[in-house]
């Protein structure tokens, strides 16, 4: 969980079971951008497939809504999704940095 506490705050239900992602502030700006917002509702509905019901996206935290019934197996998939694709994303930011350093 090391990898994902460097970017994510914390990833919980709220009182009304929706799956709150908080991002570290350093990147709340990237949360405002049209695109990122575009490819995290993507992600989330890949993710989720059938359990997705609606994503919204404030300052520096996304919520998520899902099938009743379904948030405590959909809150542990989100949270392997995040570090996957973290781990997936640094090692690739790695590897440019050493084809960049040749």
């Amino acid at each position: 969980m090391d990898t994902l506490n460097q970017f994510v705050k914390y990833v919980k239900l709220d009182d009304e079971k929706r799956i709150i992602v908080s991002v570290q502030n350093q990147f709340e700006s990237y949360m405002q951008d049209k695109n990122t917002r575009t490819m995290l509702k993507k992600s989330a509905e890949n993710i989720l497939k059938d359990d997705f019901k609606l994503m919204e996206v404030g300052k520096n935290t996304c919520r998520i809504t899902v099938k009743k019934g379904t948030e405590e197996k959909n809150l542990e998939l989100i949270k392997t999704e995040l570090v996957k694709g973290l781990e997936m994303a640094i090692a690739f930011l790695s590897q440019m940095g050493d084809m960049n350093n040749r």
